[in-house]
């Protein structure tokens, strides 16, 4: 088999890499697992948050390893450390140790973060795909992996129904190992790498690069920054809310199971809607669709919340395929990992001074007053945020009447 007809399969494996990192059966039970272990709501955001200082600790570094050492090097050191992470579970008791398994898997996320992306661009490019096949890698490997936590819920349910906690774990680990065994046969894809001997040099011309290049370019490295944030608080309030409304814990699996996969659908058709609606309507949709999701999920019963709690994964499966693409588009091959790698490092920074805050609002006044301060927080980062954004989209050069305005399409940035 000659050197591109292997390089063409790293799409797939690189897609199922993706699907197993996030094959998570434990997540659609977290809260509830980590209550069993002693932790309070509290604790359980703080241990989020310690997730996500680990990220932000070593996210950029890992990226820009991945920048200068290769893709597969960095791929491969952080799904054997995730399998590591994975089979910490089983002696995990208390938060401390639950703090171990939560640092390997942030160390694993952020060596894979941002690598696994640039592999499939670059790949992509290297076996001269079309523009329109290159922009698509993002919506797949977001829908790898959100079919991936769909199916993972599914998985959960039937577990809880026949077995335990235990046996959930002891699935968790087994599943773990599996991306070992794909990220190894994957290829190298040529391409631009940064140069080694001046680190510092590189990063300041990164960060000038992302700062200066455009008002898009600037906004959008914001936007997955920071309103990233509205939709994920969710994921942590939503069990919890579901057991203060007396939902069994066997029906979690399924019902994560099933928001998830209709995010998997959303990123799956982000562009198309981008196409249909514009960019402005869909920017302006993610905006705003979270604020109503905290407003309805607690104070419409369990099956108004339901409907409600469906907002959160529309508008991440739409935002978060259309603003990576739109600045994975922007940037260079050789400091793209890099770039996204900054993306997640703003996100998981911002987790991190938040994030236990709102564990902390929740234990003091309830599930009403923080969704409804959640909501009010969302309404401040759409006007502060998303509109400046969409005003800078709206200043773009026109494209052709018979092409649609998309924010990773146009050829030019004001």
């Amino acid at each position: 088999m000659n050197y591109e007809q292997r390089l063409s399969r790293n799409v797939k494996r690189t897609l199922w890499v993706g699907f197993f990192q996030v094959f998570l059966v434990i997540l659609p039970v977290a809260v509830p697992f980590f209550q069993s272990k002693g932790l309070s709501m509290q604790e359980v955001f703080s241990l989020q948050a310690l997730f996500g200082l680990v990220v932000l600790l070593t996210e950029v570094p890992s990226g820009y390893l991945a920048d200068v050492l290769g893709r597969k090097n960095t791929l491969v050191v952080g799904v054997v450390i995730a399998a590591l992470g994975h089979s910490s579970l089983l002696v995990a008791e208390g938060f401390w140790t639950l703090a171990v398994f939560e640092v390997l898997l942030g160390l694993s996320h952020s060596l894979i973060s941002g690598a696994d992306l640039a592999l499939l661009y670059d790949t992509e490019l290297a076996l001269g795909q079309s523009e329109e096949q290159q922009r698509q890698v993002v919506g797949k490997l977001y829908s790898a992996r959100t079919f991936s936590e769909a199916l993972a819920g599914l998985g959960c349910t039937a577990v809880l129904v026949w077995a335990g906690f235990t046996e959930l774990i002891y699935l968790q680990v087994l599943v773990g190992w599996i991306p070992v065994l794909l990220v190894l046969r994957l290829v190298e894809p040529p391409g631009k790498r940064l140069e080694g001997g001046s680190h510092a040099e590189n990063m300041v011309q990164i960060m000038r690069y992302l700062l200066n290049h455009s008002a898009v370019l600037r906004l959008v490295l914001l936007a997955l920054s920071i309103w990233s944030l509205t939709t994920f608080y969710a994921v942590w309030l939503l069990q919890k809310l579901w057991q203060i409304q007396g939902i069994e814990l066997a029906h979690f699996g399924y019902l994560w199971g099933g928001l998830t996969l209709l995010a998997a659908v959303a990123g799956r058709w982000a562009h198309k809607a981008e196409e249909v609606l514009g960019a402005r309507t869909v920017l302006a949709l993610i905006g705003l669709a979270p604020a109503l999701g905290y407003l309805g999920m607690e104070s419409l019963g369990v099956v108004g919340g339901l409907l409600a709690s469906t907002t959160f994964f529309i508008a991440r499966g739409f935002g978060l395929v259309i603003l990576r693409d739109a600045l994975n588009k922007r940037v260079p091959s050789e400091f793209r990992a890099t770039a996204n790698s900054i993306a997640s490092f703003g996100f998981r920074g911002a987790f991190v001074l938040t994030g236990p805050l709102v564990g902390y609002a929740f234990d003091l006044w309830g599930m009403t007053t923080t969704v409804t301060l959640l909501a009010v927080v969302t309404l401040v980062i759409f006007a502060g945020l998303i509109l400046p954004l969409i005003g800078a989209v709206g200043a773009l050069p026109r494209p052709p009447a018979a092409e649609p305005e998309c924010v990773a399409q146009a050829e030019a940035d004001s």
